[in-house]
């Protein structure tokens, strides 16, 4: 309210306003992937506390490893192709078919090198030959990664449906699939809580948000049938791009899927299954980057001039960071027992730690997007580098003593240097502009 006496207005009540007419035009613009996030982000943590009672934290370690070999290899080939194909239709291109074989070509080459790793002698023969030797999985591992293949066409449709701010769409493929699995996850392990269970419910998945995609942009394709030169024509547009990507993701993917794998190899898979626990809780943190990528993605590809990105931090990242930092605090180890169990206290101190980290990257994640748009891109690989060598460094050192806290606090002394290294990019590079 104004103070009418000394004279003085306190523009208090106007600010206020503009903050909440601010808010309330974000909220419109993303209201779509705002729902589906949220419920995405509900049904994740209801998954995780059925998944682990069910299994129990040494099944759960399994799992987590099993999942973690094939993860890093397709996304090493594929994950982020959204982007590749995002610029390519930002430059007035549509190449529907040729996108889709392209990410074919790349699920195939994935699964051949994911056979080769799980035929190999050392690994079956080693400590946890029982979970990752084909000979014990046979066809339901074959399965899992014959749909991680399918799985590569989600690509194609994210970029289609975010260049045509079609983000209803978008929202619709992402909770869909979840609840897919959801489902296939509680039927599947009520029967039976195994690993092959868990990995079916997974392969239903990679189905689902693979060809559902298809379905849902394939009102966007170009009439054109796929022939052979306008698949030499995207490979060319897309080589640049395609290869600065690649090099970014491969970077980022040590500290993403190392950390479990060295901790099963210095302590073991039940800690392992602490660990993943504890950075489970903190991953719906990602949700909400999730929810701001695609729009600001379409944001940046219009050159939006009315789009402030330091009222958007200020408004809206800042306090929703600061607001989550407090409930993890306050009801961290609640709810770490209404979730798991007693078994899985013990990851209170690391979920704590690993906090510190998700919360910078939600507060920094639209950096990538400024640099992928200004194609400086590389910048955001050297970043990466910089990640993955603290996170190697720390999570050697600190492993052996802190176990899975040890861990944790690598990850997120990475995460947090990493993106100082990306915001001086950005200063530079792009802001000093």
């Amino acid at each position: 309210m104004a103070c009418t006496g000394s004279g003085v207005q306190i523009p208090s009540a106007p600010q206020t306003n503009m903050n909440l007419k601010y808010i309330r035009e974000i909220f419109n613009q993303t209201k779509d992937l705002i729902g589906s996030q949220s419920a995405i982000a509900i049904i994740s943590v209801i998954q995780v506390s059925f998944v682990v009672n069910q299994l129990g934290p040494a099944k759960y370690g399994a799992v987590v490893l099993l999942i973690a070999v094939p993860s890093l290899i397709f996304r090493a080939s594929h994950a982020r192709n959204s982007d590749v194909n995002l610029l390519v239709l930002k430059d007035g291109k549509n190449f529907y078919f040729e996108s889709i074989f392209f990410n074919f070509i790349t699920g195939i080459g994935s699964f051949l090198l994911c056979i080769v790793i799980f035929t190999n002698p050392i690994i079956i023969n080693s400590s946890l030959g029982d979970y990752f030797g084909i000979e014990t999985l046979s066809n339901v591992l074959l399965i899992y990664l014959l749909t991680r293949i399918i799985q590569t066409f989600s690509e194609t449709s994210k970029s289609i449906l975010i260049f045509h701010n079609d983000l209803r769409r978008y929202s619709i493929l992402e909770i869909s699939s979840v609840v897919v699995r959801f489902i296939a996850l509680v039927f599947l392990l009520l029967n039976d809580p195994s690993v092959e269970n868990y990995l079916i419910a997974q392969s239903i998945y990679g189905i689902t948000f693979g060809l559902f995609g298809l379905y849902l942009s394939n009102k966007y394709r170009d009439s054109s049938d796929f022939k052979i030169r306008h698949f030499k024509a995207y490979s060319k547009s897309i080589r640049s791009s395609y290869g600065k990507i690649r090099y970014d993701q491969i970077i980022g993917l040590i500290p993403q899927h190392f950390d479990v794998i060295l901790l099963a190899i210095v302590v073991d898979i039940q800690t392992v299954g602490i660990y993943q626990f504890a950075k489970r809780l903190v991953e719906p943190i990602n949700y909400l980057v999730v929810t701001f990528n695609p729009w600001l993605q379409n944001k940046l590809k219009s050159e939006d001039k009315d789009f402030n990105i330091t009222s958007f931090i200020k408004r809206i990242l800042l306090p929703i960071s600061i607001l989550l930092f407090g409930i993890y605090f306050i009801f961290g180890r609640n709810l770490i027992l209404f979730i798991g169990n007693e078994e899985f206290i013990n990851s209170f101190e690391p979920m704590m730690v690993l906090l510190i980290g998700f919360t910078t990257y939600l507060l920094s994640f639209w950096i990538r997007q400024y640099l992928l748009f200004a194609d400086l891109i590389q910048f955001h690989a050297y970043g990466r580098i910089v990640y993955s060598f603290v996170f190697l460094v720390l999570a050697v050192l600190l492993s052996d003593s802190f176990s899975s806290l040890g861990v944790a606090i690598a990850l997120s002394s990475a995460m947090v240097l990493q993106k100082l290294f990306e915001y001086t990019i950005y200063l530079i590079k792009i802001k000093s502009n």
